[in-house]
């Protein structure tokens, strides 16, 4: 008898934590998407200067209680956290040198806050990836959130002047920026995409392709540029990963893949190197100059910034901080007062130095390596190499509450901890 109340407490508090994680995901999820200030207040640049999206703003301040929350649910899933700590590596490496780096830090306080965020959200993603039977019941919280964001994005449209920013003019609905909404667009397309081809042949997807036109609809009036070229660049792997699988010899599929990338990057090389106009043709249609809108000598002007801290960085968080006297050059030469280098590869270079860098990279290849021993579908690859595509025109990695870090963060470990639950290495939720 006793034994039989012993389980059923057990079986009571892990669902109790179970829901606790599903629920901390759900919520801070829906801000990542909606952000944590009301819309139409200016851009995300204005916002940074007027100091609105400090740590003082309450919404961000009680969303720190979900870290708590969500590290409470690990209660009985801390051999499975060990487990996926001792085989992963490269992301805890990461984290443990970005808490290092706000020694060095010229703005401690801030380093401190903006890791204590980044390190928040990385337990908020391994609890509610130890909890979820599989990594796609994420799934189910975007899908949630999509109900409301995409709908009340159209209305924003159709009803609110500041929902377009008119100089373009272009859709940014609820987001601060055509370039927010857009990449929301991209990831919501992708996300529908997975939820439909998982309900197939039900009812229900009746109401997803509703979403999805509505997705659509949103991805294509916020033209953005990035958006679209990460866009054009995912539709290319799709193909050649869908023609490559209807080669049944395992020998010519191998021929196949290594001459699809052969050619990839040797186009890639033709068009930059050796008949660059082909390529400002290409932007010119977007709007685009081989300048990336200044962006390139944005890039040249922080890279030379980091050259004297190129093995330990800035810290984290420590060169674009507000009212920093070293940033006085950038701001003089660039009068759009630029919150970041619009490029994500310099940015982690530029914080964390040539070590940050190398891990990130170690990343990078370890996950396109393992997800070739994933047995089960894995979705949330389309999105990992979308991330990897806009980080060469805007800065997502590791940016707390920004979508494109959460879901970039979100779909590496789920990649590994699946890996860990297909090899039974943590057991896997049976109903």
């Amino acid at each position: 008898m006793n034994a039989l109340n012993h389980s059923i407490s057990y079986l009571t508090a892990e669902s109790v934590y179970a829901r606790l994680a599903r629920y901390s995901f759900l919520i801070y999820l829906f801000f990542v998407i909606f952000g944590t200030m009301l819309p139409f207040q200016g851009s995300l640049q204005e916002r940074e200067q007027l100091g609105l999206l400090s740590d003082s703003n309450i919404v961000n301040q009680l969303l720190s209680l979900l870290f708590l929350v969500s590290f409470i649910s690990l209660s009985g899933k801390l051999n499975a956290a060990f487990a996926f700590i001792q085989k992963e590596k490269f992301l805890t490496l990461f984290i443990l040198w970005m808490l290092a780096s706000v020694l060095w830090s010229p703005v401690q306080m801030v380093s401190l806050k903006r890791w204590i965020s980044l390190f928040g959200e990385f337990i908020i993603c391994l609890a509610a990836l130890l909890h979820f039977k599989w990594s796609e019941e994420g799934l189910r919280a975007y899908r949630v959130i999509l109900f409301l964001y995409l709908p009340l994005t159209l209305l924003a449209v159709a009803f609110v002047p500041e929902a377009i920013q008119w100089q373009f003019p272009a859709w940014r609905g609820l987001a601060p920026t055509k370039n927010n909404l857009g990449q929301i667009a991209l990831f919501s397309i992708l996300a529908l995409l997975a939820i439909i081809s998982y309900n197939k042949g039900r009812a229900v997807n009746v109401m997803h392709y509703g979403l999805l036109f509505m997705a659509i609809a949103a991805y294509l009036g916020a033209r953005s540029t990035t958006s679209f070229l990460v866009g054009f660049f995912l539709l290319f792997i799709f193909i050649l990963v869908y023609l490559g699988r209807m080669i049944s010899n395992k020998q010519l599929a191998t021929y196949y893949t290594v001459f699809s990338i052969l050619v990839f990057f040797s186009l890639i090389y033709i068009t930059m190197v050796q008949s660059p106009e082909v390529i400002a043709s290409v932007l010119g249609v977007f709007g685009k100059d081989l300048s990336f809108t200044g962006r390139v000598d944005l890039w040249s002007t922080v890279f030379e910034m980091t050259k004297g801290k190129m093995i330990s960085g800035w810290g984290v968080g420590g060169f674009w901080v507000n009212d920093g006297i070293h940033l006085y050059p950038i701001y003089k030469e660039f009068i759009w007062l630029p919150n970041q280098s619009h490029q994500g590869y310099l940015d982690i270079l530029n914080q964390t130095g040539i070590v940050g860098l190398s891990l990130l990279f170690l990343m990078i290849f370890g996950y396109l390596r393992k997800a070739t021993y994933l047995k089960k579908r894995n979705v949330w690859i389309w999105f990992f190499l979308g991330i990897l595509v806009y980080n060469f025109q805007e800065s997502l990695f590791f940016r707390p509450r920004h979508i494109g870090h959460f879901m970039f963060m979100f779909a590496y470990m789920a990649l590994h901890i699946d890996l860990l639950k297909e090899k039974g290495i943590i057991p896997v939720r049976k109903n």
